[in-house]
């Protein structure tokens, strides 16, 4: 068991600035609470909220999404990978956070808004600067002494999986915002592990600037921020700072873009419930941005075509019927097209009174997927 006092024998982190101030970890590998009882309280309260977590209907099982979660925490944490456990949330919007006792949770929205693993890296060593700095430790102290254990379960478990009740978000939100000074050093210390890591540290800032770009949009049309603005107020200057720092210290970046094969790959395996969850947020202004940066990046056409359909069918305003027409047979010429859009197309078919066309759409969907959980409605629509 290790504590604060051996941290004496890490060897701090050094900036790439000669001006910059050292920023190192504060506790070593298998760090665990030994004299603060206050922390100790923290660790079981936890552990009741992990076991929460673990039951939760919002986790993702999926074993190939998990792995390569897991191993992108691990290549940046290295020491310090067995203290973590990472759990994937079933959550559209882009977040992720970590406790003081080493449950990361990366929220499923992240990994659709993301373009390289490099940029998942960049965010998992942003939260673990934020743990090794003891920024979580001080968040959850001060969140502790402000409420009871009951509520500070419901409030904790609701910042870490986005579910909140009534009154519980502004507490929640109250935690998950650090001090500017907080959030700088994890920043710098972020950008070296990824260095070290060996994943492209230019990413630290680049992953800021794609959301900075989307609650930029949302501002413009008077959409509601999502949680990464209301947790991060000063995100023009911060990715200003982080880039010029970036810059001096390790170079210009790249200029071409080079796809992420891995990334691609798992996207597409789990683009089905991915953006599912993000098309179910009616935020189409977010969701075209997301289709658009996933057709550049080479994310299978047919999938993206065919959300594309969804939002339009969902978004209903003047025109969009057509348009998701166009974008579901767009996604079936691809030849990968999922089951789904030979039934949608048939329910519009259906809508427009086009009654042939939609039947013979409803028997493809039937013939691709005949164990369908709707195929009874489906059959009552082809005797019809």
């Amino acid at each position: 068991m290790k504590t604060l006092a051996a941290a004496a024998l890490l060897v701090a982190l050094s900036g790439t600035h000669a001006d910059e101030k050292e920023i190192g970890h504060l506790i070593p590998p298998g760090y665990e609470p030994e004299e603060a009882r206050d922390e100790q309280g923290l660790w079981l309260e936890f552990e009741e909220i992990e076991t929460a977590i673990n039951k939760s209907a919002l986790l993702v099982r999926d074993p190939a999404l998990n792995n390569y979660v897991n191993k992108v925490v691990c290549r940046v944490a290295v020491a310090y990978c067995d203290d973590f456990r990472v759990y994937l949330i079933r959550n559209p919007n882009f977040n992720a956070s970590i406790t003081a006792t080493g449950m990361i949770q990366v929220w499923t929205g992240l990994i659709i808004r993301v373009s390289s693993t490099d940029e998942i890296a960049a965010v998992i060593a942003h939260e673990i600067a934020h743990y090794t700095r003891l920024h979580s430790l001080e968040g959850f102290r001060a969140l502790k002494r402000k409420m009871s254990t009951g509520a500070f379960f419901d409030v904790a478990l609701g910042a870490m999986t986005g579910i909140y009740g009534i009154g519980q978000a502004s507490a929640a939100l109250s935690y998950l915002s650090f001090s500017r000074k907080q959030e700088t050093e994890a920043d710098l210390l972020g950008a070296r592990l990824l260095f070290l890591a060996d994943y492209d540290p230019h990413a630290s800032y680049r992953v800021w600037q794609t959301i900075v770009e989307e609650e930029q949009a949302a501002a413009v049309k008077g959409k509601e921020p999502g949680i990464f603005a209301k947790t991060h107020p000063d995100s023009d200057d911060r990715v200003s700072y982080l880039k010029s720092w970036v810059e001096a210290g390790y170079g210009s970046p790249d200029a071409e873009y080079v796809a992420d094969p891995e990334l691609i790959d798992v996207l597409n395996k789990s683009y089905m419930f991915l953006l599912e969850d993000q098309i179910d947020t009616n935020r189409f202004g977010r969701t075209k941005q997301i289709l658009e940066r996933h057709s550049e990046m080479g994310v299978e056409p047919s999938l993206v075509r065919y959300f594309y359909g969804e939002m339009f069918r969902q978004r209903a305003e003047p025109g969009d019927r057509e348009l998701a027409m166009a974008a579901y047979r767009h996604s079936i010429e691809g030849g990968n097209a999922p089951p789904e859009a030979y039934k949608n197309l048939g329910y519009l078919h259906l809508k427009n009174d086009e009654v042939e066309s939609a039947r013979e759409n409803f028997r493809e969907y039937l013939t691709l997927d005949p164990s369908a959980s709707d195929r009874a409605m489906i059959e009552y629509y082809l005797e019809e």
